[in-house]
């Protein structure tokens, strides 16, 4: 019988502790029905940072983060080309962190398959028709547009995952715009390509990963690659402000969220990497420095 009593308890209390789980997710998700989105006028917000002078404009993305958005991730994706206009190169990336595990075991990455897992806008970008994804284990790029196999072409035979080669610095070398949609500086993965171009000493762990991918004839290929050290806090966060302040970053809200749009990808990269020459740590946390 107190068996029978105890477990009635637990029950109880697991159904109570789903029951505040549910009430915590309707009330997290309160805020974003006060800002409701649609395709209309997220492009309205869109325009209002100007013409694309560039030929072509990376995203990083959040959906949530500015409100509810009506019509989700594809609302999203179609005021971004009504913005850009169909004749631009619109690049997401689609990173799928196909490391080795705890037991070294490695999930083999299908461009075709592998869910990105940098967010909702991002995973359904690269399964929609026309778009090409690069063939990368961990970071690879989602693109439609003109020049989409040029981009992505040759990613599995980079030793990095954005330096040298990759299609990162192809984007800083065709000076492409970028876009943080709700997203903040943290998420701009062309620092990272800074810092491979800066020759940063903390940006790799000394020994490379062995990672697979499946190509498009269904076989399986080796990727050996030196993979970034993440255990090195990095200031990207605060770069928004310090970009802001020398003109080369705008911020516009959108909803309960704000938009970091970056004119030239290729200017920002060259003032970063002048930092970089003068400090290989400017991009690190200044309390892993330990500077003042």
């Amino acid at each position: 019988m107190r068996e029978l009593r105890t477990a009635a308890t637990l029950g109880k209390l697991m159904n109570t502790k789903g029951l505040r789980r549910r009430v915590a997710r309707r009330f997290a998700a309160l805020p974003r029905q006060l800002y409701r989105l649609d395709r209309r006028n997220i492009g309205i917000i869109l325009h209002s940072l100007g013409k694309i002078t560039s030929d072509t404009l990376l995203v990083h993305s959040s959906l949530s983060a500015c409100g509810s958005v009506k019509g989700g991730p594809l609302s999203v994706v179609g005021a971004l080309r009504d913005w850009i206009g169909l004749d631009k190169n619109l690049v997401m990336p689609t990173h799928s962190y196909c490391y080795p595990n705890a037991d070294g075991e490695v999930e083999i990455f299908d461009p075709s398959a592998t869910p990105s897992r940098v967010g909702a806008i991002t995973d359904c970008f690269w399964r929609e028709p026309s778009v090409v994804r690069s063939l990368h284990p961990t970071h690879s790029l989602a693109v439609v547009g003109p020049a989409k196999a040029e981009l992505c072409v040759g990613h599995e035979h980079c030793d990095t995952p954005c330096g040298r080669g990759t299609p990162y610095e192809r984007l800083i070398q065709w000076d492409a715009a970028a876009l943080m949609f709700g997203a903040t500086m943290n998420t701009y993965t062309l620092f990272h390509t800074a810092e491979d171009a800066g020759q940063a000493p903390y940006l790799y762990m000394a020994e490379p990963v062995d990672l697979r991918a499946r190509c498009a004839d269904g076989s399986i290929i080796r990727v050996r690659m030196r993979r970034q050290d993440m255990s090195v806090p990095r200031r990207f966060d605060e770069m928004a402000t310090w970009l802001e302040e020398r003109e080369m970053l705008i911020r516009h809200r959108l909803g309960m969220g704000e938009l970091l749009f970056i004119p030239s990808s290729a200017r920002v990269h060259a003032l970063i990497k002048e930092q970089m020459d003068k400090d290989p740590y400017f991009l690190v946390s200044q309390k892993f420095t330990g500077k003042p």
